[in-house]
């Protein structure tokens, strides 16, 4: 691909994660049923169905690492994306992004996963995620805990109602007690097919089976 594209291509991209990482602000969202982390978690203990690179991604602190899909690539994010993010890797046809963000604990934030565990932390994310977006995104589901590897997630999936594209999100509390999260999205401004929910689905598994924390 020219050069040219390929700046091009980058530049929508992070104009898009503008519009769907989460903002430092914490709102509990109104009339919710608070799902309590009491609830028996689903338990996967799945291997990946993709090929994997060979090189993971490593927190600074060594509390984490995760892998990708083998040929995705890093996008080096800018003063526009929100602080949290830590990676950003693409697929080669800038149709998924996988977005790694290590979240500040604010007191709020601290007390909910105190009393909800992951379940809260997810619910959390989606709000601040919400207020970042102007209130153009829709949670799908509910909330649910998965126990992946005998490691806890939160997990949420939504979509951005302006053009229907399709995310999921796993949250979790690391061994040192930080807060992380990794999202993966659909992204629409290429003329390339974008994977669908299954396929999507599919790969987030495939990374979270990869994910050690």
């Amino acid at each position: 691909m020219p050069l040219h594209l390929i700046k091009y291509f980058r530049f929508l991209l992070l104009i898009s994660l503008l519009m769907i990482t989460p903002s430092c602000i914490i709102v509990k969202e109104k009339d919710e049923i608070i799902k309590k982390e009491t609830e028996t978690p689903y338990i996967l203990s799945p291997k990946s169905k993709i090929k994997m690179a060979e090189q993971p991604i490593r927190t600074e602190l060594g509390d984490m690492v995760v892998s990708t899909p083998e040929g995705w690539f890093f996008i080096e994010p800018d003063a526009r994306v929100s602080s949290d993010i830590f990676a950003i890797v693409v697929s080669p046809d800038y149709t998924l992004s996988a977005v790694f963000s290590h979240l500040k604990k604010s007191n709020d934030l601290k007390n909910v996963v105190s009393n909800e565990g992951v379940i809260g932390l997810a619910r959390m994310c989606f709000s601040k995620r919400n207020i970042k977006s102007s209130n153009t995104i829709l949670l799908v589901d509910n909330y649910s805990h998965y126990e992946i590897n005998r490691q806890h997630f939160g997990i949420y999936a939504f979509t951005k109602i302006n053009d229907n594209s399709f995310g999921k999100s796993a949250v979790f509390v690391s061994a040192l007690n930080e807060y992380y999260e990794f999202s993966l999205v659909q992204m629409n401004f290429t003329p390339n097919l974008t994977p669908d929910r299954t396929e999507l689905e599919e790969i987030f598994y495939s990374i979270l089976t990869t994910l050690k924390y």
